[in-house]
């Protein structure tokens, strides 16, 4: 069996969070027969069969997914991005496309015909995105993932999805959906411990749904979102507090300040 067998096996343990401890454990040999068996790249076809069963995969999947890494992320030009936040709904097709949402997958849960998915996919066409195949499929021309420039055109369109997906989690906590917000003083090395602890788990996430895609029909599939945000917060700014309504002498003061220009 070769290198790249072997790869893609490493990519199934780490998106799992299975160690080689716990895959000898499971097929009931030692921890360094198993290290041995990875660092040569070579072990008979029911040897291998034995190490995907205990991963709890198959081993056509790892065979799929073998070239399918995750590489960098990838750039979509700043012209492409400016026609896009020009049609918020061309873009959000583009993302959903880009996500691993086949054409069909989208008109089923946006409630849209065919007519209006064909069209959508004809337009990014246009825009050099994707190629049109038959019927409703569609070639992704810009290699994922892609890191979107959010100080670009698409800003206000991040930040309006973000804002309505948080309304959504606490709207929806009841029915599974998560949501913690809360603020705490810390030292700033304290805070990079955790912000580096979150990126990682972010990345493990990213990795896990990378393996998924490539190994599991679409239709098995279900969309999630992921939104992180942590730093030095500024409280005047997200809550206000201001002078108190019965702080005469405040109110003074304010008067006294000139209008801004």
């Amino acid at each position: 069996m070769n290198g790249p067998i072997f790869e893609a096996l490493k990519r199934t343990l780490k998106a799992k969070g299975l160690t080689y401890r716990t895959l000898a454990e499971r097929m009931g040999v030692s921890e360094p027969t198993v290290k041995r068996i990875f660092h040569e790249r070579n072990c008979k076809l029911d040897r291998l069969t034995e190490i995907c069963a205990a991963a709890e995969v198959e081993l056509e999947n790892v065979l799929g997914s073998m070239n399918r890494g995750p590489g960098p992320a990838n750039h979509v030009a700043p012209e492409i991005e400016r026609r896009l936040a020009a049609r918020p709904a061309l873009l959000f097709v583009f993302i959903m496309l880009s996500e691993k949402f086949t054409p069909e997958g989208i008109m089923r849960s946006q409630g849209l015909s065919e007519a209006s998915i064909f069209l959508y996919l004809r337009d990014l066409e246009e825009l050099g995105l994707v190629a049109l195949g038959r019927g409703l499929s569609a070639r992704l021309l810009v290699d994922t993932p892609i890191q979107w420039n959010f100080e670009g055109p698409l800003k206000p369109h991040f930040e309006t999805t973000n804002k309505n997906f948080v309304g959504w989690a606490i709207a929806h906590l009841e029915r599974g959906a998560t949501f913690v917000s809360f603020s705490r003083r810390m030292r700033p090395e304290t805070a990079e411990m955790v912000r580096r602890e979150a990126e990682d788990l972010a990345e493990r996430a990213k990795l896990l749904a990378h393996h998924d895609q490539h190994t599991t029909p679409e239709d098995q599939l279900v969309g999630y979102k992921w939104t992180f945000a942590f730093g030095a917060t500024p409280f005047p700014a997200i809550m206000p507090i201001g002078p108190h309504p019965r702080d005469a002498g405040a109110r003074v003061e304010a008067a006294k300040r000139p209008l801004p220009a």
